[in-house]
């Protein structure tokens, strides 16, 4: 339970303060991921402070939330990858063995990392499961290359089999009106960042 000193609210312990802010996270669409541990750790003792409390706990989030989307941050992870983004494309974009799929969805990962995006995305086509099927060996593959380059930024080119959401009772969005029926998921690690790719099945 939250305590109030002289109109400050504050948490007992860090454990409740993590809890209330991931919660906060979570309303304003931003990943706790994004943020370094000793900065989090920082902002969860704030949040435990009786000078300070959770509202200045929630303000720091929101600065790490306007930092992550700063030209210079954006500026800062492009050269984090470039390398070995470079490196891995020149190897798979263009050549006639790699399905164009695979190519897109790991200059789409790279995309949402620059630009601090969220951590879950959509493929935008639609593919078969014969498709989807073959496209998994394909990732393997760029993340056989990917491993293979010099600063390894790339890691974890994961899948999962298909799934019908709907009737696993997983066929909404959060709160949205979209309906999900089948999917398949991709996984990748970008530096310290784990994005999870869904793909929609015809």
């Amino acid at each position: 339970m939250t305590k109030e000193y002289k109109g400050v609210v504050y948490a007992e312990s860090e454990k409740e303060a993590e809890q209330l802010l991931l919660a906060f996270c979570d309303r304003i669409d931003f990943s706790r991921e994004w943020i370094s541990a000793a900065t989090w750790k920082n902002t969860l003792e704030i949040a435990c402070t009786k000078e300070h409390g959770i509202d200045t706990a929630e303000r720091a989030v929101l600065k790490d939330q306007q930092d992550r989307q700063s030209a210079t941050q954006k500026q800062a992870r492009l050269e984090k990858i470039s390398d070995d983004r470079d490196e891995v494309l020149g190897q798979i974009e263009g050549v006639d063995t790699f399905d164009d799929h695979a190519v897109a969805l790991f200059k789409q990962v790279c995309a949402q990392y620059i630009d601090g995006g969220g951590l879950n995305m959509t493929f935008g086509a639609k593919l078969s499961q014969d498709r989807y099927d073959d496209l998994c060996g394909h990732w393997r593959r760029v993340g056989g290359i990917a491993a293979k380059a010099e600063d390894k930024v790339f890691r974890g080119f994961d899948y999962l089999p298909v799934e019908n959401k709907e009737e696993k009772g997983k066929g909404t969005t959060g709160d949205t009106l979209e309906r999900r029926t089948k999917q398949g998921n991709f996984f990748c690690t970008v530096v310290n960042i784990r994005f999870n790719i869904h793909i929609n099945i015809s």
